[in-house]
Order: C-alpha cells, then sequence, then structure tokens
C-alpha cells in the first residue's frame, strides 16, 4: 500500500507531505486546492510523462518521493539487480529544462522501468481510466490467474523458451548459410575477372612503369630537349667541344706518345655522344 507521499515544487504546491493509512483515504477540499495536482504528483512518480510546466514557476527543480509497502516487489526488484527492503521507495525528480530522473530504493532506473514497477503497487482510476485493466499485456495473466493451472503454466513457460532459443538457433544458423553462400558468389565472381583480364607474370611492374613514365612524360620532355640541345644545339656543343678536344689531343700525341690514349678516348666519346 502507499504509506507516504512527499511532493516539493509541483505546480501551486511548494511542500506537501501526505500519510495513508489502511483502508479509505479522502482528499476534499474546494475547486483549486490542489486534489488534482496530488495526483499529477502521483502519475509522476509511477513513471508518466513529465514537462517543465509541472515545475513550480519560481523553481528549479520538483521532486514526487512515495513510500510503498508491498509483497510483490521483491522478484521485481531482484530481476533488475535491486536490493530489496522492507519499504520501498519511488522517486522522480524534475528540471526546469524537462528532463527528469528516476530511483527505486536509490538506484537509478528508466521511466520504463518505474512505470512497470509502480504498476505492481498502484493503480489509478479515473473518468474512463482503469490501467491495469486496459493494459493488454496484462489480459493474458488475468486469464491465467483465472484458469488457476500453475503448474501447467510453468511447463508451457518452460516448453516456450526452449521452443523460441531453438528458433533462435535455427535462424542464426541459416543466417551463416545465407552468408557463406553469398561470400562464395563474391569469390566466384572475384575469380571470373581475374581469368578474363588474362593477367601475366610482371605486368603489375610494367604498368606501374608506364604510369610513371605518363605521369612524368612533360618533366621526361623537357629534360631530353635538354640534352639533346647540350649535344647538338649551338656552335659550343658537347659533341663539337669534344671533336675540337679530340683533334687537339691527336696533334699533342704527336710529340708524346703517352697522350695517344687520351685522344683515343676523346675519340670514343664523340662517337658515343653521336650514338646517343
Amino acid at each position: 500500500m502507499l504509506q507516504d507521499l512527499h511532493i516539493e515544487n509541483i505546480a501551486v504546491i511548494e511542500r506537501a507531505d501526505i500519510s495513508f493509512a489502511p483502508g479509505l483515504n479522502v482528499l476534499t477540499g474546494e475547486t483549486g486546492a490542489g486534489k488534482s495536482i496530488v495526483i499529477d504528483a502521483l502519475f509522476a512518480v509511477m513513471g508518466a510523462r513529465t514537462s517543465r510546466e509541472l515545475v513550480r514557476s519560481d523553481a528549479n527543480k520538483a521532486s514526487v518521493t512515495a513510500v510503498f509497502t508491498s509483497d510483490k516487489a521483491a522478484k521485481w526488484l531482484s530481476d533488475n539487480e535491486l536490493d530489496a527492503e522492507d519499504e520501498l521507495i519511488l522517486q522522480r525528480r524534475i528540471s526546469d529544462g524537462g528532463k527528469s530522473s528516476c530511483r527505486v530504493n536509490g538506484f537509478p532506473v528508466t521511466a520504463s522501468q518505474l512505470r512497470e514497477f509502480s504498476a505492481m503497487l498502484l493503480d489509478i482510476h479515473g473518468q474512463n481510466d482503469g490501467r491495469q485493466l486496459m493494459d493488454e499485456d496484462r489480459h493474458r495473466e488475468y486469464l491465467d490467474s483465472f484458469g488457476a493451472h500453475d503448474d501447467v503454466l510453468d511447463e508451457y513457460k518452460a516448453a516456450y523458451s526452449k521452443f523460441s532459443a531453438i528458433q533462435k538457433e535455427i535462424k542464426h544458423l541459416s543466417m551463416n548459410e545465407t552468408e557463406k553462400e553469398r561470400h562464395a558468389d563474391n569469390l566466384r565472381t572475384m575469380i571470373e575477372e581475374l581469368e578474363s583480364a588474362e593477367l601475366r607474370e610482371g605486368e603489375e611492374e610494367e604498368l606501374s612503369e608506364r604510369r610513371d613514365l605518363l605521369r612524368n612524360a612533360e618533366k621526361l620532355t623537357e629534360a631530353l630537349n635538354s640534352a639533346y640541345e647540350a649535344l647538338y644545339g649551338g656552335e659550343e656543343n658537347a659533341i663539337s667541344l669534344t671533336d675540337s678536344a679530340a683533334a687537339e689531343a691527336a696533334r699533342a700525341a704527336r710529340y708524346s706518345s703517352g697522350l695517344s690514349n687520351v685522344e683515343k678516348t676523346l675519340s670514343d666519346a664523340s662517337f658515343m655522344l653521336r650514338d646517343a
């Protein structure tokens, strides 16, 4: 049951502490006294959608804390790795920016978890509103409870769990086979492309060399033109100067036989330059 409700800065309520006794509790007051705000605060602490409009106008944050006692909560707390205590404390804090945080027994939880948990503790009935009765996810639970066949239900849950696991494994294996076939198709396509290309040994190096040649064609042409100009251009090009040097060396060799090799080297150089 709901034992205590603490409200801070929710709408027109600056602070309110409400304690509930076993049995029927009645909140009365004139219109505008804040009765509906108490309900809004309960909705907030149960994980309902909130906005900054819920925060009191002169405050930068609001909070709602609800204290429950229940013997239904232990399993949910265990499933969500939360400590079970004698009292269950639900808390919702809302900033003036619209962001909110949720806690159960001091541990942070999501708004979805808070809604799931609070549904076991409290049900709010308003005009045209019956939360649990309208919740389609709980209809089968009501039917199973009415049938009172807990042992059969447990056996069914265990069998269905195994069935789901086997289905999942079959789907996984099927996906693996599909992936293998797709990979094999890709490999076959690559092999066909390689075979149709008729590649030969050393072709990669040859193509790489041709690529470099084409990439540097302008620089290569410029260098060769400069070399040609040095060999043949003008009156004092490399060939004419080498010929002159060879002639002078031949004339000098008449007076010194040791210079014959020099004359021969220069003559050979002249022929080599012409061949270039």
